[in-house]
């Protein structure tokens, strides 16, 4: 039997978005790291998060 130590670290944050920001440059800013994909799937998450909000329409 192999043993894995899982992390999981959930951070919730409020931001307010300024005019002429989208959801990939805020994304981008809060992303570590230049994964593109990591971006998309961090992107995605906070659309998820606030889909409320924010449904499918452009930020």
């Amino acid at each position: 039997m192999k043993q894995f130590i899982l992390g999981l670290v959930l951070v919730a944050m409020q931001y307010t978005v300024n005019s002429g920001e989208m959801l990939q440059s805020i994304a981008e800013q809060y992303c570590q790291g230049d994964d593109l994909r990591q971006v998309a799937e961090f992107r995605e998450g906070i659309r998820e998060l606030n889909y409320d909000v924010i449904g499918e329409s452009d930020v």
